[in-house]
């Protein structure tokens, strides 16, 4: 007598796997391609399985179906989105937290069925509709609109009539006209932050990506603009785009209460110097850090130095959209602003691996390392169970960005991971097209014949 199989045998993935049954292609592939990353994320950052399985299904039942159509039988995807480096609309990411465990998230751009033709070139409305989902179901507790109404009529272009689209333009212009949403899976429970690229609505206006920024936060409501405290930050990046080349690429907020959103400007330079760095994070001398021990700020400095390297001090321009150091600088209202320093491991790592050499090298000079070095075991498992060694290995793609930010003793760091989705589709494809080579065909049809023949004179 055959017994049952224990549900607890099964892992949280395969048994949601087994109670959602997808009627769409497109979302049975994404939910394949890309749950069962998140679903390693969650196990070896230490989730229970009650947590895993809320936010799986959330996973399947409300991000899966707004990730857009799969890639065709070439490999083909019409809207690439500009959030990863293969145009995957999904990237995951881990928060080292400072006891063990990690906090996962997700990010993704919404894709509406039209992106990427005529109809929707740029991939205007999904966003929209499924914020709006969000709260016409009041999916996330707290989720408040007021900000999100305000900054995107002041962020997004009015109108997109003049721009011209190519399918080679399509990639390259989306950064400066899209949107998209990430979801924190914080342990007190989830924060949904909308991401906007302000390009289009610069070039609309004939200023610069900081300029629509500045006047975006300046028309606020005046309690909340003078709570934010923003003027000594706007200063500091009008003085650094000059300075160093700074450019301001993204603006981002959380849709909770104006009083609890934090503002987030993301920009970029070619720098790589410590002097770089350190202008960053005071501000050019506006902000204090002395809240911060001496132990939090040669951890910053060693984080930096480990994974640039022996880059130079200056990086050329016109290479990798990624390329140089950046800082993003979160303002919150009664609250000082704070830099955090984000690194895109592609300029300076030959490969994954050794974003993992790195990572290691880092947490084992730290003083909890006790309580790092753990969490690091576990963060090479899941990439191992994700990714393969092989690919780890092979080149650097799965860490497209690696971040750090001040507190008062030590540092937050936050790994962002592209799961590789139309990459790992196209080298697929490849195979398959190497397989179906005429020598290849020639060769089985061969072995095929040897069998049948041995095959007939056995039984003769």
């Amino acid at each position: 007598m055959c017994s049952n199989p224990n549900p607890k045998d099964k892992l949280p993935f395969e048994i949601v796997s087994s109670l959602i049954q997808f009627r769409n292609k497109d979302h049975q592939f994404w939910w394949e391609r890309t749950g069962s990353h998140l679903a390693e994320l969650l196990k070896y950052a230490g989730y229970t399985y009650s947590e895993q399985y809320n936010e799986l299904l959330f996973y399947a039942l409300h991000i899966v179906p707004e990730l857009g159509p799969s890639p065709d039988e070439t490999g083909y995807l019409r809207w690439k989105s500009p959030q990863t480096p293969d145009g995957t609309p999904l990237d995951l990411s881990w928060e080292w937290g400072l006891e063990g465990k990690g906090v996962i998230r997700t990010s993704f751009e919404p894709i509406g069925p039209q992106a990427g033709t005529e109809v929707d070139p740029f991939n205007r409305y999904e966003t929209d509709a499924w914020i709006k989902y969000l709260d016409n179901q009041g999916l996330v507790v707290g989720l408040e609109l007021d900000w999100y109404h305000h900054f995107t009529e002041r962020l997004l272009p009015k109108s997109l009539e003049d721009v011209q689209m190519t399918d080679r333009l399509n990639f390259e212009l989306a950064p400066k006209a899209g949107t998209f949403v990430t979801r924190d899976i914080d342990r007190s429970g989830p924060i949904v932050k909308l991401y906007v690229f302000p390009g289009l609505r610069a070039q609309e206006l004939g200023v610069s990506n900081l300029e629509v920024v500045v006047q975006a936060i300046r028309s606020l409501p005046r309690v909340q603009y003078e709570s934010l405290n923003v003027e000594p930050l706007l200063d500091y990046l009008s003085d650094a785009a000059i300075e160093w080349g700074m450019e301001t690429g993204i603006f981002s907020f959380d849709l909770t209460s104006p009083t609890t959103s934090r503002i987030k400007i993301y920009t970029r330079g070619p720098n790589t110097t410590v002097e770089y760095l350190m202008d960053a994070l005071t501000l050019g001398g506006r902000y204090d850090i002395s809240e911060y021990s001496a132990e939090a700020l040669a951890d910053v400095k060693d984080f930096w130095k480990i994974f640039i390297g022996d880059a130079p001090d200056v990086l050329p321009t016109g290479g990798a959209e990624r390329a140089g150091p950046g800082f993003y600088f979160t303002v919150k209202a009664g609250k000082p602003a704070s830099p955090k320093v984000y690194i895109s491991p592609i300029s300076f790592c030959k490969n994954d691996a050794e974003v993992l050499v790195k990572l290691r090298k880092y947490f084992s000079t730290r003083r909890n390392a006790d309580k790092m070095l753990p969490q690091m075991d576990n963060y090479e498992k899941a990439l191992n169970s994700i990714y393969g060694s092989e690919l780890l290995n092979e080149r650097c793609g799965s860490h497209f960005y690696v971040s750090c930010a001040l507190q008062k003793d030590q540092l937050r760091v936050v790994t962002y991971l592209c799961p590789q989705t139309l990459d790992q589709e196209m080298q697929v494809i490849e195979r398959r097209k190497k397989m179906t080579q005429p020598s290849l065909i020639s060769r089985v049809r061969d072995l095929q014949g040897r069998f049948l023949e041995y095959f007939s004179i056995e039984h003769a």
